[in-house]
């Protein structure tokens, strides 16, 4: 059914409307997600053990430890997707579109979106589905800010949306608990259309709503979703290796320090803190008669659990591989030389692929994104609305990667012939050590100018 159908056929009974729209199509475990991010795990849950009867009774802890492998996955795949900012690129050569542009750059830059960028993906990845909420604040009848808040259980919001036949988004619904002046607690649900938005409040179960147009012609949210959090193809790997450290934890207190065994009698045991200690037996008759005098060993683990570790190592390996998350461990770069940017490229290829496929769900987004502001500008700006509107903004993700400036000039360099590729004052500009350019720039061309003077004098030396 069609949005504006289901809110006409449910204009007088509010409470039904919600429950018909705060459906979601796909079963998510939010709640678990989050608890998994956090630590809290199924290894938690061991039981301690009871040994000993009657008043010999007592409680041996179990070992619980916890590995968060869902944070690190989950922070690693942020830090390739987001971790250089997004950068916006203008098409549009006429001078005419600067100005608007301008506008649009303005509003990222304020609003920090290269850091929201980074916290809207990871709670992308771990809740499976949030969104962006885009407002203004109104200053004598103008706007004064554009501002956007995140929208994720995390900050109390539970969201839902509605499409149409075409499975195109035609309502958002944000439903969330707010105080009210007196600081009592009510439940919101907030329904955006492209048409109108509508504000739900539940007063003493008792459903009031206010229903506005909306100015900007567009649902001023966007939304972004996925159907399993970001280490789901791996949770039962991670499962076993915290079972597996936390069984051989347990082992290693049972005989991981040293036990000595015993035979016969025991006189004038060494003190504690003794240097050259020596063990003296006395002798002892057995039932037979015969002399037997005492002896003392360690008892040592003959055989090292190789078998847990090679469970271990493939485990690992398993959960690295199948989230292609790299292994930035020391032990793995120790002996990593320094190596291109290229090379580089081809040693975290996984990861760059695993960015390059969350841009089809940011890429789309952020667009969306670029769009609303020009609606929203277009409101706020009426002289600039056409221009805004005939904007063409590229988005270009950015390389968390470093480039290698050294073998890009070298190529240059050889497919010149060797000849020089920049001037000196581009390469003043460039360079990170010169505090004023210009200056610096200056003062290279009287040394120049000294020099040839010097130069020629010395040409008339007769």
């Amino acid at each position: 059914m069609k949005i504006q159908e289901l809110i006409e056929k449910y204009s007088a009974d509010y409470s039904k409307l919600v429950d018909n729209l705060c459906v979601d199509a796909i079963d998510r475990t939010i709640d678990k997600n989050t608890e998994l991010y956090d630590g809290i795990h199924t290894v938690l849950n061991r039981p301690d053990k009871i040994v000993g009867t009657g008043s010999n009774t007592k409680v041996v802890k179990q070992a619980k430890l916890i590995v968060k492998y869902q944070k690190k996955i989950t922070e690693t795949a942020v830090s390739f997707l987001f971790g250089e900012p997004t950068d916006l690129k203008l098409t549009n050569k006429e001078e005419k579109y600067q100005e608007p542009f301008k506008l649009i750059k303005d509003v990222w830059k304020k609003n920090k979106l290269e850091y929201f960028n980074r916290n809207l993906a990871r709670m992308l990845m771990i809740e499976t589905k949030v969104a962006e909420l885009w407002y203004v604040t109104i200053d004598d009848k103008k706007v004064k800010h554009i501002k956007v808040v995140l929208l994720c259980q995390e900050n109390g919001d539970k969201i839902y949306v509605h499409h149409n036949e075409y499975r195109d988004l035609d309502a958002f619904i944000r439903r969330y608990n707010m105080d009210d002046v007196d600081g009592k607690p009510h439940e919101h649900v907030d329904i955006y259309t492209a048409d109108k938005i509508i504000y739900g409040v539940n007063v003493d179960n008792v459903w009031k709503q206010d229903s506005q147009e909306n100015i900007y012609g567009k649902i001023p949210v966007i939304y972004y979703s996925k159907p399993k959090p970001e280490w789901d193809d791996v949770q039962t790997e991670i499962d076993r290796i915290e079972d597996l450290i936390s069984k051989f934890a347990d082992t290693n207190d049972y005989f991981g320090s040293p036990t000595i065994k015993i035979k016969g009698k025991l006189t004038n045991p060494p003190e504690k803190g003794a240097v050259g200690k020596s063990l003296q037996f006395t002798a002892q008759k057995d039932g037979d008669g015969k002399i037997s005098y005492g002896d003392a060993e360690y008892l040592t683990w003959e055989h090292a659990p190789e078998s847990i570790k090679l469970e271990y190592e493939t485990l690992k390996d398993i959960i690295y591989s199948m989230t292609s998350t790299p292994d930035l461990s020391f032990q793995n770069v120790q002996g990593l030389t320094r190596t291109s940017g290229e090379a580089l490229k081809f040693l975290f290829i996984d990861a760059i692929l695993k960015a390059k496929s969350s841009q089809e769900i940011f890429g789309e987004g952020l667009t969306r994104r670029v769009n609303l502001l020009k609606a929203i500008l277009g409101i706020a700006s009426v002289k600039d609305k056409q221009n805004l509107n005939e904007l063409d903004i590229v988005l270009e993700f950015g390389d968390v990667l470093p480039d290698s400036v050294t073998d890009l000039v070298n190529s240059l360099s050889q497919a010149r012939g060797g000849d020089p590729i920049m001037s000196r004052a581009a390469a003043v500009r460039k360079n990170p050590l010169v505090e004023d350019a210009e200056e610096d720039l200056d003062r290279l061309n009287k040394e120049k100018e000294k020099s040839e003077v010097a130069n020629l004098g010395e040409s008339f030396n007769v």
